[in-house]
């Protein structure tokens, strides 16, 4: 089945590594295509992983060693796999963006799309590590996450979404929308016993996460006790948009010194 895979071992770095230049390929191989085709090509990328997102759940709901492992309340709930996570969700969303041009949901899948997805790989949960890569559901766990990353990241190198501080109060604003439509699909699915702990983005409890944890001491109240963390992602945001200005000021500094008297001349 192949060389087993968990957080920081060789496999691990091998495939950061493919990933980064899957990243890389795309940016040099599209560089000089159109709009149109950039786009098609990114929406086709999400279109891509969704089914692969969909195959490898259906191997999860028939894989008893990984319900052994989980621990899940009642068995497999396709309604507890949806792809409504923080990460997972941007495969829709990207494509919503590209679409509609819209830079708050551009904006929020950038920022958000390859954080979430790198936590999740960063943080897998017992039954995705120390497994073989090539397990059905250890492949379909790292690939869709790995995308994710990919197609996040791309909305930059593409030219998509170059992250300005006028387009925070957008993100925060798209971030509050999809995070509380999010969390009345708890409510929902909750209240109808469809699936009674559901809790896509943490919405409902800190499901383990340490810095949630943090917060839950403050307040347990559903959705409400999330709200600190807005402070850390503004700080995230904010630092990512400042290398992003000074980066794009060393260019245009670059572009200014390498302009020839000619040129000056003929563009006066």
């Amino acid at each position: 089945m192949g060389p087993k895979i968990k957080p920081f071992n060789g496999t691990y770095l091998i495939c950061w590594g493919i990933a980064v230049i899957l990243i890389v390929a795309i940016g040099l191989l599209l560089k000089n295509r159109d709009e149109k085709a950039k786009k098609t090509f990114l929406v086709g990328l999400c279109v891509v992983n969704i089914i692969v997102f969909f195959v490898y759940k259906g191997f999860l709901s028939v894989d008893r060693d990984f319900l052994a492992k989980a621990e899940i309340e009642g068995g497999f709930n396709w309604f507890n796999e949806l792809p409504l996570q923080l990460c997972n969700i941007n495969m829709f969303l990207i494509p919503i963006g590209l679409l509609t041009k819209k830079r708050g949901i551009l904006g929020f899948s950038f920022f958000l799309a390859p954080l979430g997805a790198t936590m999740a790989l960063v943080f897998p949960e017992p039954a995705f590590q120390n497994e073989p890569l090539f397990m059905p559901r250890i492949l379909g766990f790292y690939a869709t996450h790995f995308l994710i990353v990919t197609a996040g990241i791309s909305l930059a190198t593409l030219g998509f979404f170059r992250p300005k501080f006028k387009d925070l109060p957008k993100v925060f604003l798209t971030l509050i929308v999809v995070s509380f439509g999010v969390h009345l699909v708890n409510l929902l699915l909750r209240a109808t016993g469809i699936c009674s702990y559901a809790n896509y983005f943490f919405t409902m409890e800190d499901g383990g996460v340490s810095l949630l944890k943090l917060f839950a001491k403050i307040t347990t109240v559903p959705f409400i006790y999330m709200l600190p963390s807005l402070l850390i992602l503004a700080v995230y945001m904010g630092i990512i948009s400042l290398v992003f200005f000074v980066v794009d000021k060393l260019k245009g500094v670059g572009n200014k010194a390498s302009e020839t008297p000619e040129k000056e001349t003929v563009n006066a």
